[in-house]
């Protein structure tokens, strides 16, 4: 199947989303950066697509400042963060799975995989959601949400940088501690890696090697499911 651009039922409104799947799978939810669904996050979707996944990455923003925001448009991407709920945003990732495991492709699995601001979504989907699985990259502001990991009961997989401008090691480390007390999940952490490292639009920051160590272990995990 080719990716498509599809709607999900949300609240009373129609959530824009991007889609690409396989002929049956596992499905996961992929949760963007500050910038949206930009090309490089409908890459992933495409990754995991042909990794043997049903994939789908909604439009977290829909209803503040829908669609991508250039890299080069900061300002943009950080004014509609801030304005941004996360219970809204647990609400919108809930849509998600549920439109997911509705589909013929997906069977019945759903992980949700977050990058930056998606990060704190890949923990609640397993805290909230009953999701089997979650990973997150570079994930932002998760130390903010540590109460939650008390309710995980699924594996997670998070990646850090050790040079993350946006979540500090003092950060990390909380979080390494949350995830080594559930058994069964993991944080990674690469030395000299940025915030971003996934991404190429990063410049400097994108990181192959740790990128693609990062995503061979999340595939892992995801194949586990």
């Amino acid at each position: 199947m080719p990716g498509q651009n599809i709607e999900i039922e949300c609240e009373g409104g129609a959530m824009p989303a991007y889609y690409d799947a396989p002929g049956a799978g596992a499905g996961v939810i992929v949760i963007s950066t500050i910038f949206g669904v930009d090309d490089e996050t409908r890459g992933v979707v495409s990754d995991l697509n042909n990794a043997g996944f049903a994939a789908m990455a909604p439009d977290m923003f829909w209803r503040i400042d829908p669609g991508a925001v250039p890299v080069s448009d900061m300002q943009r991407a950080q004014v509609r963060n801030q304005a941004f709920n996360s219970e809204d945003g647990v609400r919108y990732v809930g849509a998600a799975v549920a439109h997911m495991k509705a589909r013929p492709e997906c069977n019945g699995k759903v992980a949700v995989m977050g990058f930056c601001f998606g990060g704190p979504y890949a923990l609640m989907g397993a805290s909230r959601l009953g999701c089997d699985a979650g990973i997150s990259f570079h994930g932002s502001h998760v130390g903010n949400f540590l109460s939650e990991f008390a309710a995980v009961q699924c594996p997670l997989s998070f990646h850090y940088g050790d040079n993350d401008a946006v979540a500090p090691m003092t950060e990390i480390t909380e979080i390494k501690a949350a995830i080594d007390a559930l058994g069964g999940s993991e944080l990674f952490i690469y030395p000299g890696a940025e915030h971003g490292y996934m991404f190429p639009s990063r410049g400097d920051g994108y990181d192959v090697a740790a990128r693609d160590v990062s995503w061979e272990r999340a595939l892992a995990v995801l194949n586990r499911m």
